[in-house]
């Protein structure tokens, strides 16, 4: 792993822990891949990617999941899942985490949760929200 990489992984780990994740462990790696970090959000246990940029000339990292990627960190959470099966009956998320150094022991942070998931409830266009009229138009509850 780069002096980069692995910097960023620290540093995010600490950015994660202050949000009040509890990181379990670091750069596992099994058959299928590596993942960077392995946290605990609450009851969900979210596996992270950790990207990093040392100059601001091409911006943050990517953030684009293809086919493959995608894939992949599956794989690695079903291993992950199967050599730890206490923690098997709980929710799973993908999250990445980028950073882009700004300068000395100085990074913004970019953090996206469930970038493998859709989000649980869509919005309503607003030609679809029900008006005063379609509201009185409902039974009552019974």
């Amino acid at each position: 792993m780069s002096n980069l990489k692995t910097k960023a992984t620290k540093a995010a780990s600490r950015f994660l822990e202050r949000c009040g994740y509890d990181v379990l462990e670091t750069g596992w790696k099994c058959a299928a891949g590596t993942t960077d970090i392995v946290a605990e959000d609450g009851d969900v246990l979210v596996f992270v990617d950790v990207s990093a940029r040392d100059s601001i000339d091409r911006g943050f990292p990517t953030e684009s999941c293809s086919q493959e990627t995608r894939a992949r960190r599956e794989m690695v959470a079903l291993a992950y899942l199967s050599e730890h099966p206490d923690v098997t009956e709980r929710p799973i998320r993908f999250d990445n985490v980028a950073l882009l150094v700004v300068g000395p022991n100085r990074a913004m942070v970019r953090h996206h949760t469930n970038v493998l998931g859709e989000p649980a409830v869509q919005p309503l266009p607003e030609a679809a929200m029900p008006t005063g009229a379609d509201l009185q138009a409902l039974p009552e509850a019974a």
